[in-house]
C-alpha cells in the first residue's frame, strides 16, 4: 500500500467523470485547510503532509523527496517498511545524514494506536464548512471597497458584477477590444 486511499494521494486520469475531474482541481482548496493529527499514521501521507513539523517532509527536505521512489507512501507503511525507502540512487554522506536524521525524528514521534484524526483547520469546530472555504477563497480580496460589495445588501448578480468591475474583468468595450 502506498497511500493510494488517501484523499491527498488521488490522482487525475484520463477515463475520469467531468464532476470528479473538477473535484480534483480544488483538492489544493481542501488540503490547505486540512489538518491531521498523527495517531497511527495510516491516512497521513510521509512526505506530501505537514505531520512532524509544520510544512510538509517534500519541501523541507526537497531533494530527499525528489530521490525517494515511495512519494505516496503513508506514515504506518514509512514505519511498517521500517524506514527502507528505495532511491533512485545512492545518498552522498551529507544526505545520508541529513536522511538518519530526519528518521530519527520519525522515530521520536509519540504514535498511538488509534486512527488519525483528520481536522478541519478553517473551522473552530474542527468539522468542515463550505462557509470556511468561502472565506478563505474571499480572504485575498480585502479592503473597504470588496468589504462594501460583499455585504450590501443587493442582490448576489448585482455583487458579483462589482466585483467583476472592480477587478477590471467586464466585457467592457476596451476588454472587448483588447480580446478582438
Amino acid at each position: 500500500m502506498h497511500g493510494n486511499n488517501l484523499v491527498t494521494a488521488v490522482k487525475y486520469r484520463v477515463d475520469d467523470s467531468p464532476v470528479w475531474s473538477d473535484l480534483l482541481k480544488v483538492i489544493c482548496f481542501y488540503l490547505k485547510g486540512r489538518s491531521t493529527n498523527v495517531k497511527n499514521g495510516k491516512c497521513t501521507l510521509f512526505w506530501e503532509d505537514p505531520w512532524l513539523y509544520q510544512k510538509p517532509l517534500c519541501i523541507l527536505f526537497l531533494v530527499l523527496y525528489d530521490l525517494c521512489q515511495y512519494k505516496l507512501i503513508s506514515v504506518h507503511t514509512f514505519l511498517l517498511k521500517q524506514a527502507q525507502l528505495l532511491f533512485s540512487r545512492w545518498l552522498p554522506r551529507v544526505l545520508f545524514e541529513v536522511w538518519v536524521s530526519l528518521i530519527n525524528e520519525v522515530y521520536s514521534y509519540p504514535f498511538e494506536n488509534t486512527n488519525d484524526e483528520i481536522l478541519w483547520k478553517l473551522c473552530k469546530s474542527g468539522k468542515f464548512k463550505t462557509k470556511s472555504v468561502y472565506d478563505m477563497l474571499c480572504s485575498g480580496d480585502s479592503g473597504l471597497a470588496y468589504k462594501s460589495i460583499w455585504k450590501a445588501k443587493i442582490s448576489h448578480r448585482i455583487k458579483v458584477f462589482l466585483w467583476l468591475l472592480k477587478n477590471k474583468a467586464t466585457l467592457t468595450k476596451d476588454n472587448l477590444l483588447k480580446r478582438n
